[in-house]
């Protein structure tokens, strides 16, 4: 039976700033913070079948790339374990932007006198005597890395904030058309990272070998891939210490680095990790005249090859399909991104003005805690790259 976590304990870690002192936060609404905490929370635990009615946690600050005071972090424990969530101000409003029910926080070794700084997704660094630094080797950011940096920092809305954009549609049609629905599985790889910076490859990596290791056992050793079910159908099971290990190994073969990873450096990481493992990988790009192909993209997930995502600009959706009514919540991000699909939904509709629209959604592992699935509309504010349905022999 599912239990909502009811009660929260939550304490304030104590900080110095940058000259010394206390760290004050006059901006950022930490009555509001926690609030987005605990609904964020008990959605994600409510799911997960996390039984229980306290849940503790530790506050402490994050900042952005300009030291301006951007959220808190959430260090918390449940009966299944340790996580942590970032909350930041976006514009006034209160967003979880990274969620890990089950990971370590990327600050945990950081000690006091440091403040921890949150650049973007996955992408984290810390500050010292008011300096910016590497997280891992504590060497200061270069002017010029800083320059590249920001471009896709998350700034606190006095500064200009790049956090996702939401935008909501609702969707009034007479009638559906025709309606194209497919799944490659049950429930497929939905992972996300733990404690690497810029690693949004590494985790769609993770994925991909997530969704073969279902035919190759060894692909993340000791980790069951899933189980098939009543229904036909193959359901994966959620990240755990192997497959957090197995992302980890990934970034290593990929060459990250805070600066992210490049899509040569995707591919020849991830085919060196299969080859440990006396597998071979092919790429089949599923792009055409310069655009993504969706009738390729079909195709290649009919054909069991799951199909990743290069993009510079992009979309996720949470979407909400009714008899007369599509609800279509995004989130709009800038910036790169690598995901992976494992399904589709082509919609075409009657209107009542006669037109016939047309939504062409992919089924994504996003990479991110949460939500770690949503539709990702190709045609909907995005740049997708590059594109190859992947296969793993």
């Amino acid at each position: 039976m599912k239990k909502k976590i009811l009660t929260f304990l939550i304490f304030l870690a104590t900080v110095i700033g940058a000259f010394g002192g206390i760290t004050a936060f006059a901006d950022v609404d930490i009555e509001e913070c926690d609030k987005c905490f605990r609904d964020t929370v008990n959605g994600i635990l409510e799911r997960e079948d996390v039984e229980g009615n306290t849940l503790k946690a530790t506050r402490s600050p994050v900042y952005d790339v300009n030291l301006e005071h951007l959220g808190f972090i959430y260090d918390f424990d449940t009966a299944r374990g340790s996580g942590y969530a970032i909350i930041i101000c976006d514009r006034g409003e209160y967003v979880a932007i990274e969620m890990l029910p089950q990971a370590t926080s990327p600050y945990a070794d950081l000690n006091a006198e440091e403040q921890y700084v949150f650049a973007n997704v996955m992408s984290y660094f810390k500050a010292t005597d008011g300096k910016l630094c590497h997280i891992d080797s504590g060497e200061l950011v270069t002017e010029q890395a800083f320059a590249l940096l920001e471009q896709n920092a998350i700034l606190y809305q006095g500064g200009g904030s790049t956090a996702p954009e939401k935008v909501n549609i609702v969707v009034e049609f007479k009638s559906i058309y025709s309606e194209d629905d497919y799944e490659m599985s049950g429930r497929f790889p939905q992972f996300c990272g733990s404690g690497i910076t810029s690693g949004c490859a590494a985790v769609a990596g993770g994925n991909l070998i997530g969704y073969f290791d279902r035919y190759y056992e060894d692909l993340i050793p000791n980790h069951s891939a899933g189980k098939l079910e009543d229904d036909d159908l193959f359901y994966y099971g959620v990240a755990n210490t192997y497959v957090y290990r197995a992302i980890e190994v990934l970034y290593e073969d990929m060459g990250g680095t805070e600066n992210g990873i490049s899509e040569s450096s995707f591919k020849s990481g991830l085919e060196k990790y299969c080859s440990r493992k006396g597998l071979r990988i092919s790429y089949s790009s599923v792009k055409s005249s310069g655009k993504l192909d969706y009738a390729m993209v079909k195709s290649s997930m009919k054909s069991n090859k799951p199909v990743v995502l290069f993009l510079s600009t992009y979309n996720i959706c949470d979407a909400y399909f009714s008899d007369d009514k599509d609800y279509l919540d995004y989130l709009v991000f800038s910036g790169n991104h690598v995901m992976v699909g494992f399904g589709y939904r082509d919609i075409i509709y009657n209107m009542p003005d006669g037109s016939r629209p047309n939504n062409r959604f992919i089924h994504v592992a996003t990479g991110f805690g949460d939500p770690d699935e949503a539709y990702f509309n190709i045609d909907f504010r995005t740049n997708v790259v590059s594109a190859y349905g992947v296969n793993i022999y």
